[in-house]
């Protein structure tokens, strides 16, 4: 049928060509061709590209696979339709774990976990090597606070050190780390595959996806060259993409053996039998930087205020976070976006918009002038690329000079590799908010999911809840996370 069907497209391509080549306008009016004439030139094109295929790759030992990550399985597998568990993974790392391997690994996730609410995002950074990611970690990742992390990174094994400490130490996530593909002999790669990269995993207990050796086996095994899966001398084409997804698919396998939390990362308490309110109020003792309250679907409640150790969460600094920056043209940060990649402060943050407004700048900005200013601060002082920045307020602190030489600014590299340039009077913003809940009410119709706080600091606290008047509590569960680090 489909030999019949494409030797029909054929001859009507020809015929239309050769209508083109006489100058006479050929008119399908036959049905059946129509049908043909669409087929051809809308879906068949996308059905070749579906129907690509390749040999699938010999995978590696993988039965450790899932031990240090149990606890995303365990949230996968467990998910029915009645109670569909929300998974949040993301993809982080440079240019390589940006490219598009991940959908197919989303798909595949989705498809073998149907009734998980899977939320799935890719933050990566292309040409952020681990000396520029550790700046970027704590915007990126804290603030998503997954339950894993693909994690990839080339550069200092030092930094990648810092940036696996600060997700263990500011988040519950449990991560997967990826060893380099093969791209041709590269003895630093090999010492970070088979010697750095399995001590740091074991060190933080993150599972390790090996792609290096399938890699090269691969390749072997079809006599294929490195760059028959490349398209420049280290990024994926369409067929290492396809490697890519297939060699990191099998981490996604529920295994009984392994226990749901080894280390106790999240903890569900249900109301009725590890908690209930006394004197129409709650007080839970818990440990942890972060809790979320679950209440019953389709219910409403009067206002209830919240306090941590006696304080409303809002007044913790650990709860603040900083969004990447962005600019009012939509263009993307940092690339085409030039501005800081880290902001350090000493004053406690507050929720506002910070705007940086270059009062001087020229190629190859190896040094600039700017101004800074906040919604809520108002007017913090001037500074210049070549030194460090302390506002007046000094809720914005910047390192002098450019990443590539270990600083906070991104303008001399923008312009070296995009010669992406910033013209006097440009402007760059950024929101310094809170993630927290000073009060609370629920109301019908709305998620009955709510993060009371996140990134306080990872001790024993005293959680309360204190209705407005004589209501009950309208609380099913509350959920507690606990770092990995900093017990």
């Amino acid at each position: 049928m489909i030999k019949h069907t494409f030797c029909q497209i054929l001859l009507l391509y020809d015929l239309v060509r050769l209508g083109e080549i006489l100058g006479v306008s050929l008119v399908v009016k036959n049905l059946q061709f129509k049908n043909i004439f669409v087929f051809c030139f809308f879906l068949f094109p996308a059905f070749c590209v579906f129907a690509q295929s390749w040999p699938l790759p010999q995978l590696p030992d993988t039965i450790n696979y899932g031990r240090y990550t149990s606890r995303t399985m365990n949230l996968l597998n467990s998910s029915t339709s009645e109670k569909r568990n929300t998974v949040k993974i993301l993809v982080y790392g440079q240019s390589i774990s940006a490219q598009d391997w991940w959908l197919p690994v989303k798909k595949s996730i989705e498809e073998r976990f149907p009734n998980a609410n899977l939320i799935m995002e890719n933050k990566s950074i292309g040409g952020f090597a681990s000396q520029m990611l550790c700046k970027t970690v704590e915007m990126d990742v804290s603030t998503f606070y997954p339950d894993l992390v693909l994690l990839h990174i080339y550069g200092s094994n030092q930094m990648y050190d810092s940036v696996l400490h600060t997700i263990r130490s500011r988040t519950s996530a449990e991560i997967a780390i990826q060893t380099d593909h093969f791209v041709g002999q590269n003895a630093w790669s090999d010492t970070m595959s088979y010697y750095f990269l399995p001590a740091m995993a074991e060190k933080y207990k993150c599972d390790l996806i090996n792609i290096r050796y399938p890699w090269k086996k691969y390749l072997n095994d079809h006599q294929l060259k490195p760059k028959d899966l490349l398209k420049d001398d280290v990024h994926l084409n369409k067929y290492g993409e396809f490697l890519m997804a297939e060699l990191i698919k099998p981490l996604f396998q529920y295994k009984s053996k392994f226990k749901p939390d080894p280390f106790g990362l999240c903890t569900t308490l249900k109301e009725g039998k590890d908690f209930r309110t006394k004197k129409g109020k709650l007080e839970l003792p818990f440990s942890g930087n972060r809790v979320d309250l679950d209440f019953p679907k389709n219910s409403d409640s009067g206002k209830v205020k919240i306090l941590l150790d006696g304080k409303i969460p809002s007044t913790y600094q650990g709860t603040y976070f900083m969004t990447r920056p962005y600019s009012s043209n939509g263009k993307s940060w940092p690339w085409e976006l030039p501005s800081m990649i880290h902001i350090a402060h000493q004053t406690p943050w507050i929720t506002e918009e910070w705007t940086c407004k270059f009062t001087k700048a020229a190629e190859p900005f190896e040094d600039f002038s700017f101004e800074i200013s906040g919604s809520v601060t108002g007017k913090d002082g001037s500074g210049k690329g070549s030194e460090d920045f302390v506002s007046d307020s000094k809720r914005v602190m910047i390192q002098k000079g450019d990443a590539e030489q270990g600083g906070d600014w991104h303008l001399n590299r923008s312009w070296k590799v995009l010669k992406t340039a910033v013209n006097t009077g440009d402007e760059v913003k950024w929101k310094t908010y809170s993630i927290s809940t000073d009060e609370w009410q629920a109301k019908s119709g709305e998620p009955n999911q709510i993060t009371l706080f996140q990134g306080v600091p990872n001790t024993k606290h005293i959680l309360t809840l204190v209705p407005e008047g004589k209501q009950k509590l309208p609380v099913k569960e509350i959920r507690v996370y606990r770092p990995f680090l900093n017990r």
